[in-house]
């Protein structure tokens, strides 16, 4: 069975079936994209907080399923628009401050700052009692370091 294609067809083809397969991938995702449009339209109720298109966060105060129009209020200004500009609910991101995260990397449970150097040296079995501080320095230390000078 040895056939002779045309390497042109075959060519062809593969660009037919991708494009094929570009098209229904397309129309998959215009229906997903549909589909979440509707469900966020269908939650528009008075109370809900929701992004604008502008990035603007506001609170529904009404919604007119007639003209699709909602009545937005934020921060006492209020605003009628399309459902079309509601871009979704509003989920406000956690938020860690800095100084937070940096104070708990340095700090131990019991509130004294820690010794990388000392604990890695215990674990690989060295001998640290020459180098170790006692918890009363340590303990002063961390209270001068977080004093706040005094202004006069």
């Amino acid at each position: 069975m040895n056939q002779n294609l045309d390497p042109n067809l075959i060519m062809i083809l593969v660009l037919v079936l991708f494009i094929v397969m570009m098209w229904m991938s397309s129309r998959r995702m215009k229906k997903q994209q549909q589909q979440q449009q509707e469900e966020l339209r269908q939650s528009l109720v008075p109370g809900t907080l929701v992004v604008l298109a502008g990035g603007i966060i506001a609170t529904i105060v009404s919604v007119d399923e007639k003209y699709e129009e909602v009545v937005v209020d934020s921060e006492g200004s209020r605003m009628r628009v399309k459902m079309q500009s509601v871009r979704g609910k509003y989920i406000r991101p956690a938020f860690i401050d800095d100084d937070d995260e940096q104070q708990s990397d340095n700090e131990s449970p019991a509130g004294l700052p820690v010794d990388n150097d000392a604990d890695a040296a215990q674990a690989s079995g060295e001998d640290t009692s020459s180098t170790a501080q006692p918890a009363a320095v340590n303990a002063e230390h961390t209270q001068t370091a977080t004093a706040e000078p005094e202004t006069k």
